[in-house]
């Protein structure tokens, strides 16, 4: 059975941690460099099993806007902390269905071969979720691995969590959700040809879809950005929603205005990242009390890059 799509196990005896990791906060952190010290120590490689969409997705045989990070980020962010391989699990019905011991046996032991496992506190693995911390420690002596078990971070009185960022994303409370994450959200897409009415009022847009129809997009509202395109980073007010003022088709639009930005970039890559809410989508009473509107977000955005560079 093949457990992974295009990756080869090219390792001996690795450190392995493992799930989602959606999102790779402050909490995933800890958990991926502390599998980096413990191969450090071995004189081994750390690998991460992971996945490429939630096993929910499998599980319910649906789709839904949930996911922190797309599929290339993830890996980044993942082997920035230093970890030496990522195997993305192919989670299809058979593995969903996989008892905790089969998986152990059949995945970590026989086909990983690893000698550690560094999981967090709330680990849970295998066919009803059976496979957790107890169960790793029962099996860890005939099995030959170590467990090292790796504690929740805290910020105030919250755990650190995916479900936690989701729900600060949903509400529009980027600051709240960039501290958790440890960077600031993003979403990467490509751009599209809007209605090129944002040009004919003096501030050119560009559209953004998202690469995967997973990815959660931030609550509707207006937002302090950056942009990168072609490698260059730069400032941008974006607005989440359905520009009802001037547009009737009520299809929901992630629409960006670049701040000193004048170039084609239409079915190009770009990645947006969300820094700060600035305020709800309105409707105004005409087209010129938008513009004045978009004038003040603009200046706000310059405020805030000013400040931030100084």
């Amino acid at each position: 059975m093949k457990y992974f799509k295009d990756q080869s196990c090219d390792f001996i005896r690795p450190v392995l941690t493992m799930g989602t990791f959606d999102g790779v906060h402050l909490g995933h952190e800890k958990l991926l460099k502390c599998a980096v010290q413990k191969a450090v120590e071995k004189n081994t490689k750390s690998v991460v099993l992971s996945y490429y969409h939630h096993p929910l997705e499998t599980i319910h045989k649906k789709t839904f806007p949930y996911l922190l990070t797309q599929r290339e980020k993830k890996e980044k962010l993942i082997k920035d902390c230093g970890i030496d391989y990522v195997l993305n699990l192919d989670f299809n019905k058979r593995i969903a269905q996989m008892s905790a011991q089969d998986f152990l046996k059949q995945i970590i032991i026989d086909k990983i071969g690893a000698q550690c496992l560094v999981v967090g506190y709330d680990t849970h693995f295998g066919r009803g979720r059976e496979g957790n911390i107890q169960f790793l420690k029962d099996n860890a002596v005939k099995n030959y691995y170590c467990l090292e078990v790796v504690e929740p971070v805290m910020m105030g009185n919250q755990i650190i969590s995916s479900s936690l960022i989701r729900d600060y994303i949903r509400e529009g409370d980027l600051v709240k959700a960039n501290k958790f994450l440890g960077h600031d959200y993003s979403v990467h897409g490509f751009v599209v040809t809007g209605h090129r009415i944002g040009r004919e009022m003096g501030f050119p847009t560009i559209n953004v879809i998202p690469f995967d129809d997973n990815k959660l997009i931030p609550a509707i509202g207006v937002y302090i950005c950056k942009v990168f395109v072609n490698g260059s980073k730069y400032a941008g007010v974006t607005n989440i929603g359905y520009s009802p003022t001037i547009k009737t088709s009520r299809v929901k639009q992630i629409e960006m205005h670049i701040l000193d930005f004048n170039e084609d970039v239409y079915n190009k890559d770009v990645e947006v990242c969300f820094i700060k809410r600035l305020r709800d989508e309105k409707i105004f009473k005409d087209k010129q009390e938008l513009i004045n509107s978009i004038a003040a977000d603009v200046k706000v955005t310059r405020k805030y890059f000013k400040q931030k560079n100084s």
